[in-house]
């Protein structure tokens, strides 16, 4: 605790001391920016680490973190990541000091409110002195809880703390890439339908001039132009034409069905891991 007593130090360097733990009081040093804790044995950090605002860079490598701790603390291999992690861990523990004290404070009002249930259901000749002795005890039960949980609460909120900016960068990623894929599938699956209603009407409006076609034909065969082997020649080209559309249109359509099948499954099989 000796370095504790200079509260006025800016640097401070405790790599490689084979340390197993921060003294509770560190958060004195108010004035602390760079702080070198690269490979020790420290696997918590004291709360009143969020104390330190000023802290500008922070090294935890090699150290055996807790997995909460650590996913804030980052990996800190170049100087942008220490800063990071000196933000990440003072804005972290604050959040953990804050919900210890709310959590203090609900208990405290529990006891508050037993023993003001219980006082009132005594007598009133033994009013005073079991209420002191309920307020000792009162007192030791908190005393003891809030140490339990100050020791505890950096587990607990393991599943509460918010992911690094980078997971949420990750998962913004993977849903546009999502949202592009359904898009394209769309977009795809609409031309091919406007594409086929095309050649539909096409197939039904040419019957309406089938007479004047059928005489051009004739003309043109008296002049020895071979048109209606063209046109049968045509006409088989477009019912393969027609086919191959269809069966594009299908296979997309099943091609989309899977694609949301498999994306309702991953969705199902994420929420049942993280319940």
């Amino acid at each position: 605790n000796t370095f504790v007593d200079l509260k006025q130090i800016i640097v401070l360097d405790l790599s490689r001391n084979m340390l197993t733990e921060i003294p509770a009081n560190f958060g004195e040093l108010k004035q602390l920016k760079h702080l070198d804790l690269y490979a020790n044995q420290i696997s918590r950090l004291p709360l009143s680490l969020s104390e330190l605002k000023n802290l500008r860079w922070l090294d935890l490598k090699e150290n055996p973190l807790t997995p909460a701790v650590a996913s804030v603390a980052g990996s800190c291999s170049n100087l942008s990541e220490c800063q990071a992690c000196a933000r990440n861990v003072v804005t972290y523990l604050s959040r953990v000091k804050l919900t210890i004290e709310e959590e203090k404070l609900r208990r405290l009002n529990a006891i508050t409110a037993d023993t003001e249930t219980s006082t009132i259901s005594t007598k009133k000749g033994g009013k005073k002195k079991k209420k002191k002795t309920v307020d000792k005890n009162n007192k030791q039960n908190l005393d003891k809880n809030g140490s339990d949980l100050s020791n505890k609460m950096l587990e607990i909120d393991q599943g509460k703390i918010e992911p690094p900016m980078s997971n949420k960068n990750q998962d913004n990623e993977k849903h546009e890439v999502k949202g592009k894929v359904q898009r394209f599938f769309m977009s795809a699956i609409l031309w091919l339908f406007l594409l086929g209603l095309t050649f539909a009407l096409i197939i039904l409006i040419l019957p309406l001039y089938s007479k004047q076609s059928e005489h051009f034909i004739k003309y043109t065969e008296t002049t020895f132009v071979r048109l209606k082997e063209f046109q049968k020649y045509s006409t088989d080209i477009f019912d393969s034409f027609m086919q191959t559309v269809i069966n594009i249109c299908h296979n997309l359509y099943h091609a989309y069905e899977r694609y949301l099948e498999t994306e309702t499954e991953t969705h199902s099989t994420e929420e049942i891991s993280v319940l």
